[in-house]
């Protein structure tokens, strides 16, 4: 078992309920993860196992120390509702091959409802072929033809399915920097049960859902700074982008227009502008941008970062000499940030022609609607890249 320094010093100044918080508030922030995903549960990882094709969203079995791996659910239901939810499995803490899960829920009147587990590698259950992950009573099963996501709090409860949007897709210029996404879903129908304390009985819900696959082999803060991710949550539109920064300062793009049975529409070179927050939160470094504007070859427009719906420090929890501990020894201070965000983009007819539906005519290139924008801060921005424009 390998025994880090931030686990010696967990070990040494908190018991082992505070060992399970600190499990928890360090799989939150990872939007991105820095976890490690060894030997996994029993399985001793092969070759075959490491080079597996990447259109599978099984768990990988991964060796280097600060592996990571995780899944992440953005959903929007009819009923108003916002759901933001991680699955994930990390060497981080104390002892090997745990796991957690941790989400949010935000009501329609903006409360937000925030759940999450961990379980030592003992009280973990991953399937043979990997797709099926129980982290105590929680499920993800990645199976088809129906996804299962399954949330069992006292306070709350999720049951949802959902399909993968055809074959998982995923950019070169990502992997190589280190740092590996696959997109299993831009936005799909979702269906199922909502419940919350505040509740009578579940409520049936029903919306549409992003989902992603990503991991890396070294640690979160060595690869990236800050990620932006955008989704426009619409069936007929179903766009995916995100935006890193990485330590150096280089930015790293992909843009994706993924309609099953239609030519994407993709591009990993394009201009993206951040316009100033027009109220901005007192948090240096953490800067979130009013307004997004692209501009490619085959897709134009903006993104308004209309109302912030959460604004979440993972280490806010930790007692005072544990988040020092894991700020310092993870090189970690990071923040979460999601937002309503209207858009509106315009693709060029000979465009929208092969990437759009068949009922949609190729001289109607301009989409507009409202999706979901998350940011992920590993760290805080250099004053250079608070608000940049390239």
């Amino acid at each position: 078992m390998r025994f880090s320094p931030l686990r010696r010093g967990v070990n040494r100044q908190f018991p082992s309920t505070l060992r399970a918080g600190f499990l928890l508030m360090c799989s939150v922030l990872l939007g991105v993860g820095l976890f490690l995903y060894g030997k996994s549960l029993g399985f001793a990882a092969t070759k075959e196992q490491q080079s597996e094709s990447r259109s599978t969203p099984a768990a990988h079995v991964l060796h280097n120390e600060f592996a990571s791996e995780h899944w992440e659910f953005t959903a929007r239901f009819d009923s108003g509702h916002l759901l933001f939810v991680h699955f994930l499995i990390t060497n981080i803490g104390w002892g090997d091959h745990n796991a957690a899960m941790i989400g949010h829920v935000v009501t329609p009147d903006g409360h937000t409802h925030r759940f999450g587990s961990s379980r030592r590698e003992r009280s973990l259950q991953l399937s043979s072929d990997r797709r099926r992950l129980e982290v105590g009573p929680h499920i993800l099963d990645l199976h088809d033809p129906d996804y299962h996501l399954q949330v069992n709090k006292k306070h709350i409860r999720l049951d949802l399915r959902f399909q993968a949007d055809g074959t998982t897709t995923w950019s070169e210029a990502l992997t190589r920097s280190g740092y590996a996404l696959d997109l299993l879903a831009a936005a799909v129908p979702v269906e199922g049960s909502l419940w919350m304390e505040t509740m009578n009985e579940p409520m049936t819900v029903h919306g549409t859902l992003a989902a992603t696959h990503s991991w890396m082999q070294e640690a979160g803060s060595a690869v990236l700074v800050r990620r932006l991710e955008f989704f426009t949550l619409r069936k007929d539109f179903p766009l995916y982008g995100i935006d890193l920064i990485t330590p150096t300062g280089a930015h790293l793009r992909w843009l994706i227009v993924k309609q099953p049975g239609k030519q994407h529409l993709e591009s990993e070179a394009f201009e993206l502008a951040l316009a100033p927050e027009s109220e901005p939160e007192k948090d240096p470094g953490y800067t979130v941008p009013g307004e997004i504007r692209l501009k490619s070859a085959t897709l134009n427009g903006q993104v308004t970062l209309e109302r912030i719906v959460l604004r979440y420090d993972p280490f806010a929890r930790l007692p005072g000499p544990l988040r020092f501990l894991a700020s310092k020894v993870l090189s970690l201070n990071p923040r979460q940030v999601w937002a309503v965000s209207p858009f509106s983009l315009t693709i060029p007819p000979e465009q929208a022609s092969t990437s759009l539906s068949p009922q949609v005519p190729a001289e109607s290139s301009e989409q507009h609607g409202t999706g979901v924008t998350a940011i992920t801060f590993l760290n805080p921005l250099p004053d250079a890249h608070q608000i940049e424009s390239r």
